[in-house]
């Protein structure tokens, strides 16, 4: 008799044990999932940053440029000379354009966020072209002119384009990265350098632009 009384006593705590087991694995289950719950939600809003910041970079959402109009005598200096041929044959001198506004824009046509950006400086060219603004995009493609030709033709760009596929241009402005930009004023200085891809068609850069003309 004993003995079933300590068979019966220890199925019970053998059942107590194993429940209170399964409701430990349990909460234990629920934390687990609670805090995977938060990973996955933390992971998903570095995806997402991510995602965006390289969408950015490749020109797929193109910021305004920063670019502040300050007095004359804070601006940058002169912007170095240069003279390269356009897909037509002849020279393009930067000297020649003194007294216009000048938008510089090193790119290539193997670079995503160069080709984003080109839209937008064809608008403002449309709307500035009368009034006094001058765009030079120095071309760095290797192939040259059989390679920039083709390009431009179908995308409908009107502004100059100047080749330097050995990058001595590019050197000489130190250009690192594509594209880079560079807006002069009438005397040829520096107002601002702009790296990455911008929305050159956006309301600040056409004030700038505008404000710009508007100085003798």
């Amino acid at each position: 008799m004993m003995g079933f009384f300590r068979r019966l006593a220890w199925r019970r705590a053998a059942v107590t044990d194993g429940m209170e087991g399964a409701a430990g694995r349990l909460k234990d289950g629920r934390g687990w999932r609670r805090h995977l719950t938060v990973d996955n939600i933390f992971f998903a809003a570095m995806v997402l940053v991510i995602a965006f910041l390289l969408a950015r970079r490749q020109g797929f959402f193109l910021a305004s440029p920063s670019i502040q109009v300050g007095a004359q005598a804070e601006r940058g200096a002169v912007a170095p000379d240069f003279a390269l041929p356009g897909l037509d044959g002849a020279a393009f001198r930067l000297s020649d354009y003194r007294g216009k506004v000048v938008l510089l824009n090193f790119w290539a046509t193997w670079c995503p966020p160069c080709r984003a950006e080109m839209p937008s400086m064809e608008k403002l060219y449309q709307v500035y072209r009368d009034r006094g603004l001058v765009i030079l995009a120095v071309s760095g493609d290797r192939g040259g002119k059989a390679v920039v030709e083709s390009f431009v033709q179908e995308r409908g760009v009107t502004f100059p384009i100047l080749l330097d596929p050995a990058n001595e241009v590019f050197a000489q402005y130190g250009v690192r990265g594509l594209p880079t930009s560079y807006l002069l004023d009438r005397q040829g200085r520096v107002v601002s350098a702009e790296a990455g891809a911008r929305d050159w068609n956006s309301q600040a850069a056409r004030q700038v632009v505008g404000a710009l003309l508007k100085e003798e």
